[in-house]
C-alpha cells in the first residue's frame, strides 16, 4: 500500500467501543454530554444528610463525609455507596463525634446542644446501671430505647439516646465497673486488708474464684468488704498451686502488694487450709504474718451435720419423702391445700432439704411440725386412695410417737447453730465476739448433758465421754416440747431415745471444740476492740496485753507504744466523754480517737492502738459476702442468661457488689463523680460535665 493511500484514510477502522475498552479514545472523544450533577436537595435526604457534602468549583462531584473520599454525581451512585460495608462502618464511627466549632463556640445554642447531649449520655450511664443491678437481660434495651423516644417524644435527651445491646454492654464492662475497681485498686495499694476467697461452679460447670477485700477507709474511718474481681480458673486443675497463681495473678495486674494482705478468710477445705500444700502455704511465703480466719458459718453447718448423722435418718428421709410426693402432682397439692384449711387454718408450702443450705434442716423440721395433724389426714386418706407403698410408710412414720420426737428434739437443738450462723451471716462488725459467742455456744449445749458444777469458761477442756461428767440418761435435757412427748412412752424406750440424743450432744461438743477458736488465744485478743474493754479498767482482768496481735502487726505499729496507749487509753476520758463514745459503733469509735491530739505537739495521741484495732477490724469474721457474691452469680447466670460472657458476669457482680456495700441503687448512683477517675480518662469525649 502506497503512502498517498495511507494519507487518504480519514480515521482508525477499528470501532469505537473496542477502543474505548482498550482505553484508547482520544479526549474530545471521551468528553460526556449527558454528566450528572451535584443537587442540594440530596442533603435533605435521611439517608445522605449524615455523610453528604457538595464539592466547591466541581459540581460533577460530591464528598462522603465519613469515608472522606470523592465519589461521582448521581443519585443511583450514592445509593450504591451508601450501602458498601465500608460506608456503614465509617458512619458507626462518626456517630457520637461533633464538629470543633461545636465544642469551642460559645454561643447559647451550641452549649444547650452540648448539654443535651451530655445528658443523654448521663443517662444512658444510669440506665446502664439499672440493668447491672436488677439483673436485666441486655437485649431488652433494644426495645426500651425505642420505647422511651415514642413515649416521650417531646424530650431532647431521650430523642438523643443511643443505647443497645451492645452499647449498653460496653458502659457496664468498660465504665461503671472500672471505675469502681479503680477507687478500690488506689486504696489497696497503700493500705492493709484482708481478702475473703471461695471457689464455685456455676450452671456450666465453669469455676470462679470469689476475691473479696475487707479494709478499713484511711480518711473515713469505715469498714468495706468488696468484690475486687471474679476470677475464671480452669475446672481440670483446681489444686492449691493452680489457686493461689491465678490469684497472685489478679493481684499483680492491678499492681496490688501481697505483703500488705494481713488477713484470708476461707472454708475449711484442705485445699485451702491444709498444712502441707493448700492456698494458704503458698500465701504465708508471701505474707508471714497473714491471720488465716476460718468461716465460722462453713464451720457451724459442719458441726450440726456430723451431730445429726448421729441421729436416725428417719426424720431426714421423711422430709425428703413427703416434699417428693407432694411436689411432684398438682391434684395432691390441692388435696393437702384443702386438708390445711380445714385443720390448720391456712396453708403452709412443704419445704425441700436442701444440703447446701446452711440453714435448711431447721426450717423444714419447724414446717412438718406445724403440718403434723393436717399430713396425718392427708396420707392416711392417700394411702387407700393411690395404694402406694411410700404413701402407707410415710403414714406410719407420722404415727410413730418417736419419730414426732426426733423432729422435736432437732426443732430445739438446731435453734442453737442456726441463731449462731445467722449471727456470723451478719454485715455487722461482730469479730470481738468470736470468742465469747463460741463459748456460748458450747456451754448451751453441754449444760443438757454436762454436770453443772463443770460449765465454766473451761468446759472446752473436760472430757464429754466420760460418765462422771455427764448428767443421768433420765435427766438429759431434750426440749420441752420433746419431753412432753417422751413422757407418754415407757421407760426403757425413753432411755434409747435419750442416748442417740446423749451421742448428738457429744458430737456436738467435740466438733465445736475442734472447730471453734476456743483455745486460740489470738482470737481472744481480738476483744481489745470492743469499747467495753477498752474504755473501762475493770473489764480488763486477762487483757492487759496482747503479744499474739503484736507480733503479727509489729510493721504497723510501735510494740512499746501501743501498750502504754493501751493503759491510758480509759483514763483519758471523763464519765460523760466515755458514754459518748460507747454510743458509736466500733468503728466510729476507733476512728473518733484516732483523730484526737496531743496538747504539747498536736500529733496522734492514741496513734499505734488505733491502729492496732483499725487492723483487727479489717479482719473478716465469716466468709459469708462470698457465698452473697455466688448468689448474685447464680441470680444472674440463668439457664435463659448462660450465654452472658465472663467479663459481663464479673462486671454485674461488681457493681452490685459495691453499691450494697456504699448502700446506694442506680437512682441514687452519682454518674458524675467518674469523670474525675483515670479509668474514665478515655471516655471524656462520651461525658462530659
Amino acid at each position: 500500500m502506497s503512502g498517498s493511500e495511507c494519507s487518504d484514510t480519514s480515521g482508525p477502522s477499528t470501532p469505537k467501543k473496542t477502543r474505548a475498552i482498550r482505553n484508547e479514545l482520544s479526549k474530545s472523544e471521551k468528553k460526556r454530554t449527558n454528566r450528572k450533577l451535584f443537587r442540594q436537595e440530596w442533603l435533605t435526604i435521611d439517608k445522605f444528610k449524615n455523610w453528604l457534602a457538595e464539592v466547591p468549583n466541581d459540581q460533577t462531584k460530591a464528598k462522603c463525609k465519613a469515608c472522606n473520599i470523592i465519589v461521582a454525581c448521581g443519585k443511583s451512585e450514592l445509593e450504591k455507596h451508601n450501602k458498601g460495608k465500608k460506608h456503614k462502618h465509617n458512619i458507626q464511627s462518626l456517630k457520637g463525634t461533633f464538629k470543633l466549632d461545636t465544642l469551642f463556640s460559645g454561643s447559647p445554642q451550641n452549649s444547650q446542644v452540648t448539654k443535651t447531649k451530655n445528658q443523654s449520655k448521663l443517662a444512658e450511664i444510669k440506665i446502664s446501671a439499672f440493668f447491672a443491678e436488677h439483673n436485666i437481660a441486655f437485649h431488652l434495651i433494644d426495645h426500651l430505647t425505642p420505647l422511651l423516644k415514642g413515649v416521650f417524644p417531646d424530650s431532647k435527651v431521650c430523642s438523643d439516646m443511643e443505647l443497645h445491646r451492645t452499647k449498653c454492654t460496653s458502659i457496664i464492662n468498660n465504665i461503671i465497673a472500672p471505675v469502681e475497681v479503680s477507687d478500690l485498686v488506689d486504696l489497696l495499694k497503700n493500705n492493709p486488708f484482708s481478702v475473703l476467697v471461695d471457689e464455685s461452679t456455676d450452671l456450666t460447670c465453669h469455676k470462679f474464684l470469689c476475691l473479696l477485700v475487707r479494709f478499713v477507709h484511711p480518711i473515713e474511718g469505715t469498714v468495706h468488704t468488696k468484690l475486687l474481681e471474679l476470677v475464671s480458673i480452669d475446672a481440670k486443675d483446681c489444686s492449691a498451686q493452680a489457686i493461689f497463681s491465678e490469684f497472685k495473678q489478679c493481684l499483680g495486674d492491678k499492681n496490688i502488694p501481697l505483703e500488705n494482705i494481713i488477713g484470708v478468710a476461707c472454708d475449711g477445705a484442705s485445699v485451702m487450709v491444709g498444712k502441707h500444700n493448700s492456698f494458704m502455704t503458698h500465701i504465708t511465703k508471701a505474707s508471714p504474718d497473714v491471720i488465716t480466719m476460718r468461716c465460722i458459718c462453713h464451720s457451724s453447718a459442719l458441726i450440726a451435720s456430723k451431730a445429726t448423722a448421729q441421729l436416725p435418718r428417719s426424720a431426714e428421709h421423711m422430709i425428703r419423702s413427703i416434699a417428693s410426693y407432694v411436689s411432684g402432682s398438682a391434684k395432691r397439692s390441692a388435696q393437702l391445700n384443702e386438708i390445711q384449711d380445714y385443720f390448720d387454718g391456712q396453708r403452709k408450702q412443704i419445704l425441700k432439704l436442701a444440703d447446701t443450705r446452711w440453714l435448711a434442716m431447721h426450717q423444714c423440721v419447724v414446717r412438718l411440725l406445724e403440718c403434723w395433724e393436717s399430713l396425718t389426714q392427708y396420707f392416711q386418706i392417700a394411702k387407700f386412695e393411690d395404694k402406694l407403698k411410700s404413701a402407707e410408710n410415710i403414714h406410719s412414720e407420722l404415727l410413730n410417737p418417736f419419730t414426732k420426737c426426733y423432729f422435736h428434739f432437732l426443732k430445739f437443738v438446731l435453734d442453737y447453730f442456726n441463731k449462731f450462723n445467722s449471727l456470723f451471716q451478719s454485715r455487722s462488725i461482730i469479730i470481738h465476739k468470736l470468742f465469747s459467742l463460741s463459748l456460748s455456744l458450747i456451754k448451751s449445749i453441754t449444760q443438757n448433758f454436762i454436770k453443772p458444777k463443770l460449765i465454766t469458761d473451761n468446759i472446752f477442756k473436760i472430757d464429754f465421754n466420760s460418765k462422771l461428767n455427764q448428767l443421768p440418761i433420765l435427766e438429759v435435757f431434750v426440749g420441752t416440747e420433746c419431753q412432753n412427748v417422751l413422757n407418754l412412752q415407757p421407760e426403757n424406750q425413753i432411755i434409747l431415745f435419750k442416748e442417740k440424743c446423749l451421742n448428738f450432744y457429744i458430737t456436738a461438743a467435740q466438733e465445736i471444740v475442734k472447730r471453734l477458736p476456743l483455745d486460740n488465744a489470738l482470737i481472744h485478743e481480738l476483744t481489745l476492740i470492743d469499747p467495753n474493754i477498752a474504755l473501762n479498767l475493770e473489764n480488763r482482768t486477762d487483757m492487759n496485753n496482747f503479744p499474739f496481735l503484736i507480733s503479727k502487726f509489729r510493721k504497723y505499729i510501735n510494740e512499746d507504744k501501743v501498750i502504754e496507749e493501751w493503759r491510758q487509753l480509759p483514763c483519758a476520758f471523763n464519765l460523760k466523754e466515755i458514754e459518748h463514745l460507747k454510743s458509736l459503733n466500733i468503728a466510729e469509735m476507733w476512728h473518733e480517737l484516732s483523730l484526737l491530739k496531743e496538747y504539747v505537739d498536736n500529733s496522734p495521741r492514741f496513734f499505734n492502738i488505733c491502729k492496732l484495732a483499725k487492723l483487727v477490724l479489717a479482719l473478716p469474721h465469716s466468709n459469708a459476702e462470698a457465698e452473697r457474691v455466688f448468689s448474685i452469680v447464680t441470680d444472674v447466670k440463668t439457664k435463659k442468661r448462660n450465654r452472658i460472657g465472663d467479663k459481663s458476669l464479673n462486671s454485674v457482680a461488681v457493681i452490685r457488689s459495691s453499691f450494697q456495700d456504699k448502700n446506694i441503687n442506680c437512682i441514687s448512683y452519682k454518674v458524675g463523680s467518674l469523670a474525675r477517675q483515670s479509668t474514665y480518662s478515655s471516655y471524656l469525649s462520651y461525658v462530659i460535665e
